[in-house]
């Protein structure tokens, strides 16, 4: 054997013991990184839950609230077509406050056939509908039905007249995180599995009833306070609400606060999101085979008192806030210019009545400060008197925050959780 071939050896055999280190080093790591990443997957498996605390991927889907759907999948607007005044509005106000509302066009029951009005309606001693009534029931029962038709995991559902605050997205922060400490709170809710995923509202709800003119906590179960909400309206400049009190008299008259609950009765439908699987419920419950449960005998069928009634026997799972979060408005003219469902008197034919705009329901209406805000401002004013600020600057915006809360109505004892 010459020196070089020895010296080629040497280099071969350095070569494969170089090689067999290396090999054993990549063993050494994969097996610490395999214990390292088992440890981890047990610590995570096994984390305890927290009761009321909302758990890191749901912290991070609040920001999905500031997106042009507000959180949710679709924003649907009901408006009949020869309303154009109000979608032009609508999409106004929806522009200048960063969400996109698709359209579910409204119907007339002069356009239906009468076998398609709503099931068990000309029952001897039920209450008589009327045809604003009547198509309002079938618009609404349109937009249920796209939502599953089109597989859509949740959408926010406005009607035409409805007004909201400039601060909308601060205050469905301030709501989700109510909203989920209700959900959380509620051995009902628990006991069913999730209906939704990475909502920022939580997994466990039908229908988040955002828009009304009142309506009743469910008796017994926590409610979320939030305390100095600057756009809790004050009572007396609150629109009529004909169904509450919401928990008590004593606890929704204190001032500025904001109250989220599991809600029962519930009347107006101006707002409100449903779920897919609510809305497979609500079409069944309503239209498709309808049952005593949701059309008792001598009870209404118009379609906010059906879907109230429904969440008042907690056939839906539903969460809504007091006072109502959206609110509504009508713009300058006659009286008739409002509401397509009631009908309004406009007065003698040579001495009409003519009203101004008006806005109801919110402290910072968009309706009411779109100059402003198409103008640039950042400061924007309050509608209604005696509120915590008169005025505010939306690059100051904080979020609130609340708490669980239950009440012993013996004692009279408000107590947090």
């Amino acid at each position: 054997m010459t020196v070089l071939d020895i010296h080629e050896s040497r280099l071969s055999s350095e070569a494969v013991l170089a090689f067999l280190r290396t090999r054993h080093r990549q063993f050494l790591y994969a097996g610490l990184t395999s214990a390292v990443l088992t440890v981890l997957w047990c610590t995570l498996l096994f984390l305890p839950e927290t009761r009321y605390g909302a758990q890191l991927s749901n912290d991070l889907s609040l920001k999905a609230i500031g997106n042009e759907t507000l959180g949710f999948e679709k924003v649907f607007c009901i408006n009949l077509p020869s309303r154009t005044d109000k979608r032009d509005a609508m999409v106004l106000g929806s522009s200048v406050t960063q969400f996109r509302v698709d359209w579910i066009d409204g119907v007339s029951s002069d356009d239906m056939s009468p076998k398609a009005y709503p099931p068990r309606f000309d029952e001897e001693g039920r209450p008589r509908m009327l045809d604003g009534e009547i198509g309002s029931w079938r618009a609404h029962i349109n937009a249920i039905q796209k939502i599953i038709s089109d597989r859509t995991s949740s959408a926010l559902i406005l009607e035409d007249d409805v007004d909201w605050d400039v601060t909308l997205k601060n205050q469905l922060h301030e709501f989700a995180l109510g909203a989920r400490a209700v959900q959380s709170s509620s051995d009902i809710s628990n006991s069913l599995k999730p209906t939704l995923q990475d909502s920022p509202y939580g997994e466990e709800w039908d229908i988040l009833w955002l828009g009304h003119c009142g309506m009743k906590c469910q008796p017994n179960d926590p409610f979320y306070i939030i305390n100095k909400d600057p756009t809790s309206i004050p009572g007396y400049s609150r629109p009529q609400y004909f169904v509450g009190p919401a928990i008590h008299e004593l606890v929704d008259s204190i001032k500025h606060n904001r109250l989220i609950c599991s809600s029962g009765m519930a009347v107006c439908s101006n707002a409100y999101a449903v779920s897919f699987h609510a809305a497979q419920k609500i079409l069944a419950a309503v239209s498709v085979s309808p049952s005593d449960e949701s059309m008792p005998a001598g009870e209404s069928v118009i379609f906010d008192v059906m879907l109230g009634r429904l969440c008042s026997t907690r056939y839906l799972r539903c969460i809504s806030s007091y006072p109502s979060i959206m609110g509504n408005w009508k713009g300058a003219g006659l009286k008739s210019k409002g509401s397509d469902i009631q009908y309004n008197y406009d007065g003698p034919k040579d001495n009409k009545v003519y009203e101004d705009a008006k806005f109801q329901g919110v402290v910072y209406s968009t309706m009411r400060n779109l100059g402003a805000l198409l103008g640039g401002q950042r400061r924007v004013k309050s509608g209604v008197r005696d509120v915590m600020k008169p005025e505010i600057n939306l690059d100051r915006l904080k979020v609130g925050r609340g708490g669980l809360h239950t009440i012993d109505y013996q004692e009279m004892v408000l107590s947090r959780l």
